[in-house]
């Protein structure tokens, strides 16, 4: 088989697999969120946390696949696909990283408002039946935003490098070599 034959096929495949898990992420979160649409197999999971570590798995492997089909492609098209990836995981990430920061003011007892407060403290009381309210919640709390600035920030950095054309692992690597011979 000719080799630009094997790469649509590749290019399409990741893409058929990604798209899939985009979808089940998608429907994961209606799921996860109390709605009744979507896929069943998520009012399955008895436990909240178990719920949301399904939506950002599912999530995750679905931006990640779909990132890397985007690097597959060429010019304007690897950008665009590259900047629309990168849009996808934006939007999809702000959520994650506000429900992590509002967990520290309603760990600690506050009050949101309502359309907030109801998601944001089944997952703090989730998390307190499983670690207690004795601090551990905020380690956990910490973390989570951590994950969320990474989950932002990478994405970014990787589509900024990509329309930039800059490979920065290449660009890591001479910087290292260059402080080692100094």
């Amino acid at each position: 088989m000719e080799e630009s034959k094997k790469k649509i096929i590749k290019q399409s495949v990741m893409i058929a697999v990604a798209t899939v898990f985009i979808i089940l992420g998608i429907l994961s979160i209606i799921q996860a969120t109390g709605s009744n649409a979507g896929l069943g197999y998520i009012s399955a999971i008895p436990n909240v946390i178990l719920k949301y570590a399904v939506v950002i798995i599912t999530n995750a492997i679905g931006i990640m696949l779909m990132s890397t089909s985007a690097g597959t492609f060429e010019g304007k098209v690897k950008n665009i696909f590259s900047i629309a990836v990168c849009a996808y995981s934006t939007i999809m990430t702000i959520p994650l990283l506000l429900a992590f920061v509002l967990m520290f003011p309603v760990g600690a007892g506050s009050t949101l408002p309502a359309f907030l407060d109801d998601m944001v403290r089944e997952i703090v009381v989730a998390f307190q039946d499983l670690v207690g309210n004795n601090g551990w919640q905020f380690v956990i709390y910490t973390l989570g935003v951590i994950m969320s600035v990474i989950f932002l920030a990478v994405p970014i950095l990787s589509t900024y490098c990509t329309v930039k054309e800059i490979d920065l692992i290449k660009l890591i690597k001479e910087k290292v070599n260059k402080k080692d011979r100094v």
